[in-house]
């Protein structure tokens, strides 16, 4: 090509296969809206900070609102007594529920879908 330029293709963060190429916004085989708000915390270095600041106790029960797929919540739980999270989108509930299935931190997490919206 004389005189064009090659156009280079950048590759998606987060996640394989189709899905993740059509949204640059994936995690955990799920793919989120930034539109809606929903943005994935995945900097393990900031979800520890996040708890050491927090001054959480082993005797809390902790709400936590908008889980999306657990990343804070299992520190959360491992800080805590409990967690109670409330989620507006019905697949990071699904995702939530089966993360922490059969898990010792299952029976110390209830997981609530809210249906209602801001």
């Amino acid at each position: 090509m004389a005189g064009g330029k090659i156009k280079k293709e950048k590759p998606h963060r987060g996640g394989s296969g189709a899905a993740a190429s059509a949204n640059p916004h994936y995690q955990g085989g799920i793919p989120f809206h930034k539109s809606k708000g929903q943005h994935i915390l995945k900097n393990p270095l900031l979800i520890d900070t996040i708890i050491e600041k927090s001054g959480i106790k082993s005797t809390d029960i902790i709400l936590e609102i908008g889980p999306g797929t657990g990343n804070l919540t299992k520190k959360l739980l491992e800080a805590g007594k409990s967690v109670i999270a409330v989620e507006l989108d019905p697949r990071m509930v699904l995702e939530l529920q089966r993360r922490f299935q059969g898990t010792a931190f299952s029976n110390r997490l209830k997981v609530s879908f809210a249906m209602f919206r801001f």
